[in-house]
């Protein structure tokens, strides 16, 4: 539901209301225990119709965007990977730190096969141990796997923000449609009115006898052209009202009404250069280009690692306990049998078939591939801003020139009237009067919301708005 009526009371007068209610609730729960179930729910009942009649009158554009972002399943969705970002960041630090395992083995069967091959003992051995190890020297692979993993974080939040920021400009481009159908439902009725006006004058006429039967035939098609051109206004406006309504996740039973935009006044925009340094300051794909060309630089690092020795310090501890011995004080095995190490491996590839070299050749092919990336944003920012700086200053020209036109169209109106009205003018060339009116109209409203959308765009790209 939409429109402009209000809701009897305020949102926060019906909270009040409801807070009283849960007062006088509280105190009959202590005057009267027996009753305190049946008032309890129905005033729980009471707060949960007030919370769900919450209305969402006169939302400005700033409000719209705000509620789309915190009803946005894909804002939601991006706000996830977040997580993931952030917790592979963690293990990668964690790379560096020692790691502990235990390990428990139950022989099965044991025995000689070729000296006794009859003798055969099963679940004789228990073998208890614990183990650790700690990477010393990994030819940086860890290092550069942490910045790798730092700079996937920060495109992980930036991919937020780039959902963000297209969710907003989706909701300018519903916002200033919706606004736009207004005003032509607007001056379609106003336009239906007139027409009606003169017809109800005409029809007197004509039975005085003054006007044809094929004026008043032209006065009636002129009110059903109008209607129709109202209906056609109304449905647009419902389908985009609708539209605007559900991308801000609102429900179709609440209230729903916009306000005007804030500011409806044209002005010359900024030097092309001067708009185009702020939108590259502004740019989320430049700085998500930029972590992904050094995150690629990373990843040429690890590849090269392989190709480097690897240290690591390794320690275990543990005992065998032996069950089917004469000896059943298995305390006393445990110990005895107990054994330690510690030691220092170092490893390195000498022959891999390739594979090191084939991984390092993927990541600076990988590297190259964003760069070029990051070229063709860099482009594709100067043409958009280019193009919009254009537009915007072109409707800002023909909303000025439009301005100046509607007056004038409407004071030939007025005058065209007024002589239809004491018989100077004849029906065809009021209507002639009326179409050119109307067409004025028609491109004073796009050009005024052609405008303040290209401004609102260009603003939402250089970081003003």
């Amino acid at each position: 539901m939409w429109g402009y009526s209000a809701a009897s009371g305020s949102k926060g007068e019906n909270l009040d209301f409801a807070y009283g209610q849960y007062i006088a609730c509280s105190l009959n729960f202590i005057m009267f225990p027996s009753m305190h179930s049946k008032l309890l729910l129905t005033f729980l009942l009471l707060l949960a119709f007030q919370a769900a009649g919450q209305n969402f009158q006169n939302l400005t554009l700033k409000e719209c965007i705000e509620l789309a972002k915190k009803n946005s399943l894909s804002l939601a969705s991006a706000k996830l990977s977040e997580q993931t970002a952030a917790s592979s960041l963690i293990q990668a630090k964690n790379a560096r730190l020692p790691g502990l395992s235990g390990s428990i083995s139950q022989d099965v069967v044991d025995g000689v096969p070729f000296n006794d091959p009859s003798n055969f003992d099963y679940l004789t051995t228990l073998g208890i141990r614990v183990s650790s190890s700690m990477p010393i020297f990994t030819g940086g692979r860890i290092r550069h796997s942490i910045n790798q993993a730092e700079y996937r974080n920060e495109i992980s939040k930036l991919n937020s923000d780039a959902v963000e920021r297209t969710l907003s400009e989706q909701i300018i481009r519903a916002y200033m449609q919706v606004w736009s159908l207004i005003e032509s439902e607007n001056s379609a009725k106003a336009a239906l009115a007139l027409s009606k006006r003169l017809l109800a004058r005409d029809s007197i006429l004509y039975s005085s006898g003054s006007f044809t039967a094929t004026d008043l035939a032209l006065a009636f098609a002129q009110v059903a052209g109008d209607s129709l051109s109202l209906l056609q206004a109304e449905s647009n406006l419902t389908q985009n009202y609708t539209a605007l309504r559900q991308l801000l996740e609102i429900p179709q039973d609440r209230i729903f009404s916009l306000s005007p935009p804030d500011s409806a006044v044209s002005k010359s925009n900024e030097s092309y250069v001067a708009l185009l340094r702020k939108a590259e300051r502004n740019s989320i794909s430049k700085q998500i280009d930029s972590l992904s060309i050094l995150a690629a630089d990373e990843a040429i690092e690890i590849a090269k690692s392989g190709r480097k020795p690897n240290i690591n310090l390794s320690a275990g501890a543990g005992s065998n306990l032996r069950w089917g011995t004469s000896d059943p004080n298995y305390g006393l095995q445990l110990k005895n049998r107990f054994n330690y190490s510690a030691s220092l491996g170092l490893s390195i590839s000498i022959i891999d078939w390739g594979a090191t070299s084939h991984s390092i050749l993927s990541a600076q092919v990988a590297k190259e591939q964003q760069q070029i990336s990051a070229l063709n944003t860099q482009k594709q920012l100067e043409n958009a801003i280019e193009q919009l700086a254009l537009q915007v200053e072109t409707y800002r020209l023909q909303w000025e020139v439009s301005v100046i036109q509607m007056a004038a169209q409407q004071l030939a109106l007025d005058k065209s009237v007024q002589q239809h009205e004491l018989g100077m003018l004849d029906v065809s060339s009021l209507i002639q009067q009326q179409t050119i009116f109307n067409n004025s109209q028609i491109r004073h409203n796009q050009a005024k919301y052609s405008y303040l959308l290209g401004k609102s765009l260009l603003n939402l790209q250089t970081g003003n708005f």
